[in-house]
């Protein structure tokens, strides 16, 4: 069994449900402990790898989606 690792986000449990590494990034698909319907998409920062950023626009958000969608069908 694989051991789940849980970041804090705005005072909230969030468990990394994936991490998908893109060029120089690496994207968090992240799910509420709490509450399955609450679902975040972040990634982390180029120089500190532990600080969490939300995504700058709609289009990184759509890259977002694209990377989950490729590496979940492989």
């Amino acid at each position: 069994m694989k051991d789940l690792e849980v970041v804090t986000i705005d005072g909230t449990d969030y468990v990394i449900i994936k991490e998908v590494k893109h060029e120089d990034i690496s994207y968090l698909y992240l799910s509420n402990i709490n509450d399955e319907e609450d679902t975040l998409i972040r990634k982390t920062d180029k120089e500190d790898k532990d600080l969490i950023l939300p995504l700058e626009n709609d289009q990184e958000f759509e890259l977002a989606c694209n990377l989950l969608l490729k590496y979940t069908m492989i």
